[in-house]
């Protein structure tokens, strides 16, 4: 009975998120930096597994996805439960005036949630495309410890977020043009 009412909550949840995140893009909420990393730090395991269920089949056998990336999400769970108690307000921040509903569910049930729903809104941007280059970013990135990573996570959004940031993405030249990588080509390269 439990699991099937917490399916119930999920479900009508979900449901009464969907159009205010249709409204957010106009009126979304900002978090602190501290509410901000304390959501990455919380859904980061949930994002790379769901990053590595989606693109290690794409980016081959031998890519750090697929022979780490179930191990790196696990090294992340520990500061994502210690997470927990800082993102939950964050996720009923973003919520707005949904969030009393969220305040109805079951803590496990609102972290699976929270969880599952934030792997579901980065993995559907992901174009197959763009696999091989994540790829190679969670390689290079995999050594940093899961507050450094949740914190240059943090601070790319917030500059993203910035006009003058999207603006010069929109204008940008690169320095240097440099070819595209073979696959499985995250491999560090040294100039001896």
């Amino acid at each position: 009975m439990a699991l099937k009412s917490s399916r119930l909550w999920i479900s009508a949840t979900f449901a009464l998120l969907l159009p205010a995140q249709a409204l957010a893009q106009s009126t979304r909420p900002c978090l602190t930096p501290k509410e901000g990393q304390a959501l990455i730090t919380f859904a980061l395991p949930d994002v790379v597994t769901g990053i590595t269920d989606k693109c290690a089949p794409m980016a081959g056998p031998s890519s750090f996805l697929a022979t780490s990336g179930r191990a790196l999400a696990s090294t992340y769970r520990a500061t994502s439960n210690a997470a927990w108690p800082t993102a939950r307000p964050a996720i009923r921040k973003l919520a707005g005036e949904n969030g009393a509903l969220l305040d109805m569910m079951p803590d496990d049930a609102f972290k699976s949630f929270a969880g599952a729903f934030a792997a579901t809104v980065v993995v559907k941007q992901i174009s197959p495309e763009r696999c091989n280059d994540i790829d190679r970013i969670i390689r290079a990135t995999s050594p940093l410890p899961p507050d450094n990573m949740s914190m240059l996570v943090g601070i790319m959004l917030e500059i993203l977020a910035r006009p003058t940031a999207q603006a010069a993405i929109a204008t940008a030249k690169p320095p240097l043009n440099i070819c595209p990588a073979s696959k499985n080509a995250g491999q560090a390269v040294t100039a001896k």
